[in-house]
């Protein structure tokens, strides 16, 4: 046995505790109880700890579980994986708990769980162990961009749920939700159409192709050239001729002269230019900043001496107009002696006052220094003057230096056309060089060697890589698929108004039915939930088959969740329901027969059934049950605390 199957089913309390179901390896199981029971959530349990992205374990198996974990075996090594319960407000945790051995320990008690590992890397363990290479989904002509093959895709082939088992429209779980496109473009996967080896020589195929293109490229490049060698000869050189880089006729000269006046271009190089413009222009600026403001300097200093002369004739001014007034104290004298007689009125002063002492004081200060403005006035004129001379000196020196900035000016314009003369020069000769190796290489023979060699290898790998060959065989594969199929149904209830027919599966689209001797006919158009029932258990048994038969990496077990709907609604018989000798137990067994014998015929496959249907007197159905009846106690027992 190498094929992974289902041994075991934990479920761990918020007190200590652990609930199990224990699977017998390459069997049927049934796990019976009636509706309540909490069997219908072993899909749940099973789809979480196979890498769900949200948790859809319901109701109180939810609120009274810490943790829910698997155990998956394949005879000689066993894969522990239990996931935490997330609270009521998330979808989903990332803490796994994740081993490996010959024979795994589990924990007795959710506080001996810890989380190792998260999600992604479960999903890449699981796609290791189930043999799940770098894969890729297939489009197949689609305009979606492929991903990455993941343990996630296997899990449609693994589960028949409520949902899902009697849907007369949906055969996989998920294909009634944004998990269809995914299950569409990963089945050519499963069925062995593209595997690792087919993608890989994809991708060589797409490099091939690249590198065919470029060469052909390259090849007609080569041609083109050959057709207008001489038309393109003839216009570079025209262009050396237009900058002086050619001198000789263009009318005139044969290819051959040509191409020997060019080969020369082709390795010119500019002279220096010189730079003496340049550097004259910098030292003419600085000159020029250094006369402005020597020339600002002596601005200021003459716009001072201007004010002190004005300030120096206003005094003067005054001045003079003072000592008029006061020249009458002349008529006093200019003794410092008392005065005995009025010199006015030649009356005897009897009294002498000290005003006139002032007066003659004031006078005599005013008169000196009227004599120091009037001496240095003349020197204040004289230094105005000399200031103004330096600054005529420099403003003629700015105007000298004006003149060559204008002249350095021209000259760097003349030496800039040079410049851009010279850069069209360098621009020519570089596509003169250019063109001469491409000539050159014109004139060897062109080689078809390594194109005719990847013709060859691509048409080798056209098969392989062929949208029509793929579908080619996607098409083998599902007549292969309905052929076992039709061989299941044909021991399952199945209307006898069908006599003749082929069972179909569109793997593109995911319709199933069958095809009569006058039409195809779609699953929901043939009625009754037992059909739908027996079409579901047919195909996915014979995908089973097919999967074990191409040694495809899909784990080999499956559950069915209750095959009995079309005959005990759980809605309307929620109690076991132990079966009786009539029709209708008669057609149910019919199902479990085939199971039995599936178990038979694959060998190393496991098939697990939830199931409310008991069939007392059959004893292969009393032991598939076994110690696995959730009647006497659910799957949560009653006194299992709820999340707090």
């Amino acid at each position: 046995m190498n094929r992974w199957q289902l041994r075991a089913i934990y479920l761990f309390s918020h007190d200590s505790r652990r609930r199990e179901l224990i699977f017998d390896l390459n069997a049927v199981n049934i796990v019976t109880g009636s509706s309540g029971s909490g069997k219908s959530a072993i899909c749940e349990v099973l789809d979480y700890c196979l890498g769900s992205r949200n948790c859809h374990i319901p109701g109180i198996v939810r609120d009274a579980t810490s943790w829910a974990a698997i155990l998956l075996s394949n005879g000689n090594t066993e894969a522990f994986i239990a996931r935490r319960i997330p609270p009521p407000e998330q979808l989903s945790t990332d803490e796994v708990s994740l081993s490996f051995g010959a024979s795994v320990r589990i924990p007795d008690s959710a506080d001996q769980l810890e989380g190792n590992t998260n999600t992604g890397t479960l999903l890449r363990r699981l796609e290791q162990l189930f043999g799940i290479g770098n894969a890729t989904t297939e489009v197949l002509g689609g305009n979606r961009h492929p991903s990455r093959i993941s343990a996630r895709n296997t899990v449609p082939f693994l589960i028949q749920d409520d949902d899902v088992i009697i849907n007369k429209t949906v055969l996989l779980r998920g294909a009634q939700d944004e998990h269809r496109i995914s299950i569409i473009d990963s089945f050519p996967y499963f069925l062995g159409v593209s595997d690792e080896e087919t993608i890989a020589r994809e991708a060589e195929f797409r490099r091939m192709q690249g590198q065919l293109a470029a060469e052909d490229r390259r090849i007609a490049a080569l041609e083109k050239q050959r057709e207008h060698v001489e038309l393109n000869l003839r216009e570079i050189a025209a262009e050396a001729h237009s900058v002086d880089l050619l001198d000789i006729s263009l009318q005139d000269s044969s290819p051959e002269r040509l191409r020997r006046a060019l080969s020369e271009i082709g390795e010119w190089s500019p002279e220096a230019e010189s730079g003496a413009a340049g550097d004259q222009m910098s030292q003419l600026s600085d000159l020029r900043q250094r006369l402005f403001f020597q020339r600002s300097q002596l601005m200021s200093q003459i716009n001072e001496g201007r004010e002190a002369l004005r300030e120096a004739q206003q005094f003067v001014t005054i001045s003079e107009r003072q000592e008029r007034r006061l020249q009458t104290i002349e008529l006093f004298g200019i003794s410092d002696q008392p005065l005995e007689t009025c010199p006015v009125c030649s009356s005897k002063i009897l009294n002498n006052t000290n005003t006139l002492t002032v007066l003659r004081g004031a006078y005599r200060e005013l008169q000196g220094q009227l004599v120091g403005a009037e001496r240095e006035r003349p020197q204040i004129d004289q230094y105005i003057a000399s200031l103004q001379s330096e600054i005529d000196g420099l403003t003629a020196q700015l105007n000298s230096v004006k003149a060559q900035i204008r002249g350095t000016l021209n000259e760097a314009a003349t030496v800039q056309e040079k410049l851009s003369l010279t850069q069209r020069k360098l621009r020519i000769a570089g596509r003169i060089s250019y063109f001469m190796e491409i000539d050159k290489a014109a004139e060897q023979p062109i080689s078809f060697k390594q194109r005719d060699d990847l013709r060859r290898q691509l048409a080798g790998l056209q098969e392989s890589v062929d949208l029509d060959s793929k579908l080619n065989r996607i098409q083998d594969a599902q007549q292969e698929i309905g052929i076992l199929a039709d061989s299941i149904l044909s021991e399952l209830p199945f209307p006898a108004s069908y006599p003749t027919r082929r069972v179909f599966l569109g793997v593109r689209d995911l319709s199933t039915g069958i095809i009569t001797d006058q039409r195809r006919v779609l699953m929901r158009d043939i009625g009754s939930d037992e059909n739908y029932l027996s079409i579901h258990v047919s195909i996915l048994l014979a995908l089973h088959r097919f999967f074990k038969t191409h040694l495809r990496p899909v784990p080999g077990f499956i559950v069915f969740d209750q095959l009995s709907r079309p005959f005990y609604p759980p809605d309307k018989m929620p109690g076991i329901v132990e079966t009786r000798s009539d029709l209708e137990r008669k057609e149910l067994k019919k199902y479990f027969d085939v199971l039995f014998k599936e178990i038979e015929h694959q060998k190393d496959f496991q098939i697990i059934v939830l199931e409310h249907a008991f069939f007392a007197d059959d004893d292969r159905y009393v032991k598939a049950v076994g110690a696995r009846s959730l009647e006497g106690q659910k799957l949560i027992p009653s006194d299992w605390p709820l999340r707090t």
